[in-house]
């Protein structure tokens, strides 16, 4: 769960990277990144959902 959280935070680094190159560099959809960032972030808060329950119930178990 760790490592697919920071899987998932990295992405939406790499998003937030490119939107900002935006403003330079014409190849690159504003549009279309925004999208990807915001998408990332609800990837991101689904994980998190995850990987909190996960870590209640092994800790429950002991």
């Amino acid at each position: 769960m760790e490592l697919l959280r920071v899987a998932v935070k990295g992405k939406a680094a790499g998003w937030q990277t490119l939107r900002r190159l935006t403003a330079t560099e014409q190849r690159l959809d504003p549009q279309l990144l925004d999208d990807l960032l915001e998408r990332a972030r609800r990837q991101q808060d689904v994980v998190e959902g995850w990987r909190t329950r996960q870590a209640a119930a092994v800790f429950q178990k002991r």
